[in-house]
C-alpha cells in the first residue's frame, strides 16, 4: 500500500509518527506537509469548533488518505461479460469465466442496460478500501453543524444528539457503514474531504467502481478474495466428485446481514465490502441505454437524469449490476453508503 501511495505524494517524511504542532493529529504514512495542510485548513474552516472536534474532524480527513488504495488505470470491457449456460457448480454465486460464455449472468442485464458490453479506458485513481464509516461522517457532520444522520423511522424525525436513542444507535453502528438518505449527502462527504486536504477527492464514476470491483477489469463475478460469494450454510456441486459441498467456516467471504467495516477477506487490490450487504452511491447518473453510447475513456455517466446508480447491493448482486436509486431517500437506510474516491 505504502509504495503505490507514494505515487502520489512526493513530499514523504521517512520517519514514522509525524505529529502536527497544534493538534493531535498523527500518521505512519502521511507525509508532515500533508498532515499540516488538514490542521491549516480545519483551523481556517472552523475557528470555532473545540480543539477535541477539530482533531476528530481532522483525524478523518487523514485516517481517509491512509485508506487510499491505488488502482492503476487500464482497457476493461464493461458490462455483462456473460457466464456459461450450464454453471458446473449450479449455482450463480461460483462460476468461472470462460471465452466462450455466452449467456448473460444476471437477469437483471436487459432491464438495466449492463448488456451492451463496452470498452472503457481509464486513467490511475485512488478508491477507498473501505465504505466510509458511521463515526467518520458523524464528525464531518458535527463539525459542520449538521443533524445527525439517522432518523426514527415511524416520525420521520431526525434524531437528538442529546437523546438516548442517539447513544443506542452510535453503539450499534459506529463500526458500520455511514447511513445515507441523500445522494448529495455522499456527493458533499466526498468534496469536504478534498476541500480539507487539498485533494481531488470525489464519488467514483460507475466506471472506476466497477473495474476496482473486478480487480482492474478481471473477468470475476464478485469483489471477493476468490471471485465467489462464499455464504454461510450455502452450497456448491463439485462435478468431479458427484458431490453438493457446504462452505466450512473459514470459507466465509460473503455476509448474509449487516456487518461492521472490513468483517470479510478484501478483492485482490485490497479493496473491502464491494460484495457485502450495502449499496453504494458512484457518480454517475442513471440511464438504461447510456452503455450504447458511452465514450471509451473515463466516462462520466450522462449529463442529467432523475435517478442515480449505485452498485453492489448484496446477495445475488455481481460486480457489473447496475442498481438505479432516487437521489432522495425518505428515510436514512442503513444499508445505502458509499465510497470515496481519489482522481
Amino acid at each position: 500500500m505504502k509504495q503505490h501511495w507514494l505515487l502520489f505524494f512526493p513530499l514523504v517524511i521517512t520517519g514514522c509518527n509525524t505529529q502536527s504542532q497544534n493538534l493531535n493529529v498523527t500518521s505512519d504514512t502521511v507525509p508532515k506537509q500533508q498532515i499540516q495542510t488538514i490542521v491549516n485548513n480545519i483551523n481556517k474552516m472552523y475557528p470555532d469548533a473545540s480543539k477535541e472536534l477539530k482533531e476528530h474532524a481532522a483525524n478523518v480527513v487523514v485516517r481517509a488518505i491512509e485508506n487510499l488504495v491505488f488502482v492503476k488505470g487500464g482497457t476493461f470491457d464493461m458490462g455483462d461479460f456473460k457466464a456459461p449456460c450450464e454453471i458446473p457448480s449450479r449455482t450463480r454465486n461460483r462460476i468461472d469465466w470462460t471465452p466462450d460464455a455466452n449467456c448473460l449472468a444476471s437477469p437483471s442485464s436487459v432491464a438495466t442496460g449492463a448488456q451492451y458490453l463496452h470498452k472503457v479506458t481509464l486513467d490511475s485513481y485512488s478508491i477507498s478500501k473501505y465504505e466510509t464509516s458511521f463515526m467518520n461522517m458523524e464528525w464531518m457532520r458535527q463539525i459542520n453543524k449538521l443533524p445527525f444522520a439517522m432518523d426514527n423511522f415511524k416520525t420521520g424525525k431526525v434524531i437528538a444528539r442529546n437523546s438516548s436513542e442517539y447513544a443506542r444507535r452510535m453503539e450499534i453502528f459506529k463500526h458500520k457503514a455511514a447511513p445515507t438518505k441523500k445522494w448529495q449527502e455522499a456527493k458533499d462527504y466526498c468534496l469536504w474531504l478534498g476541500k480539507i486536504s487539498s485533494l481531488d477527492f470525489n464519488l467514483p464514476t460507475e466506471a472506476q467502481w466497477e473495474y476496482a470491483a473486478r480487480n482492474r477489469g478481471k473477468h470475476v463475478y464478485y469483489a471477493t478474495n476468490t471471485g465467489y460469494s462464499q455464504l454461510a450454510n450455502s452450497y456448491y456441486y463439485d462435478p468431479e466428485i458427484g458431490k453438493f459441498i457446504e462452505y466450512k467456516k473459514d470459507e466465509i467471504n460473503s455476509p448474509k446481514g449487516l456487518t461492521n467495516l472490513g468483517a470479510f477477506p478484501p478483492n485482490p487490490l485490497g479493496i473491502y465490502g464491494m460484495s457485502n450487504q450495502v449499496t453504494e452511491w458512484v457518480n454517475d447518473w442513471y440511464s438504461a441505454e447510456y452503455y450504447q453510447n458511452s465514450p471509451e475513456k473515463n466516462p462520466q455517466g450522462p449529463n442529467s437524469g432523475t435517478q442515480k446508480v449505485a452498485r453492489d447491493g448484496g446477495g445475488q448482486t455481481m460486480t457489473f449490476d447496475r442498481i438505479k436509486e432516487s437521489p432522495l431517500q425518505k428515510h436514512y437506510h442503513t444499508r445505502l453508503s458509499f465510497r470515496c474516491a481519489k482522481n
